[in-house]
């Protein structure tokens, strides 16, 4: 244990209602994504647990079994990770919101699908050092959707991945971003911290920019990549092999 981790676990006591691992590997991740700073990161472990408590719609029984990843991932590709790497060396997640409909399931199913994502690449320590790249794809965006992803919504995601997840987010590429994608952006701007609204680059149509970016497994392969020949079956199998931290971590957080 490091110097930081040693002055870190004696603090986690200070809220006698939480109930949070110690471990190297659990501290860890919180503190390399707050730069080492303890004060920092221990907020960050009360968020994250904070937001377990609040929304068990999202949070309860969370795991690779419970999600709808058959439907989202599988049938839909509304959610996938790059079996290689960037440029980089940094993983790529690429999310799909304008395909996603309620025909296919509900927001909060695919935002769970989501979660189970993060938390699946917070465990790669690689991953917790050089971060995660976010290829949002917005072609199907429509009215419709506006509906969907309101304020509440996009707040909601936002406190998420900025202050909950103890996740570095390296850059966010939007495709195929409609003109109704910039009302969706100027709704979600004021709920971004500065920072994270930095770090979004908007590429349009041009896929030779996003080929440049990100690895040929995650575009389609009518643009000229691999992603229609995607295994799914392999990151469900990768997923499933973590569920022992989903069972586990979910034994934590605060108690009345």
């Amino acid at each position: 244990m490091c110097l930081d981790q040693r002055y870190f676990v004696p603090h986690l006591p200070d809220d006698p209602s939480l109930h949070s691992p110690t471990d190297d590997a659990f501290l860890t991740k919180f503190l390399r994504a707050r730069k080492y700073d303890v004060d920092k990161a221990y907020k960050n472990i009360k968020k994250y647990f904070q937001a377990r408590k609040n929304q068990p719609d999202l949070f309860a029984d969370l795991n690779p079994s419970s999600i709808a990843f058959d439907v989202v991932c599988r049938k839909h590709q509304l959610v996938t990770l790059s079996h290689g790497r960037d440029p980089n060396g940094i993983p790529v997640a690429m999310v799909k919101p304008g395909t996603w409909n309620t025909d296919i399931c509900s927001l909060n199913d695919f935002l769970r699908v989501v979660a189970v994502h993060l938390e699946y690449f917070l465990l790669d320590e690689e991953v917790q050092i050089k971060g995660v790249v976010i290829v949002w794809d917005m072609k199907g965006l429509a009215l419709y959707h506006l509906t969907q992803y309101t304020p509440s919504f996009l707040k909601r995601l936002f406190n998420l991945v900025q202050d909950c997840f103890p996740m570095r987010i390296k850059a966010i590429y939007v495709t195929n971003n409609p003109v109704l994608y910039d009302i969706l952006l100027a709704i979600g701007k004021p709920l971004m911290k500065a920072k994270l609204f930095q770090k979004i680059h908007l590429l349009g149509y041009n896929v030779e920019k996003l080929r440049g970016l990100v690895p040929d497994d995650l575009i389609p392969e009518a643009d000229g990549g691999t992603h229609e020949s995607f295994d799914y079956d392999d990151t469900e199998q990768k997923l499933q092999s973590r569920a022992a931290f989903f069972r586990e971590i979910s034994d934590y957080g605060f108690r009345d």
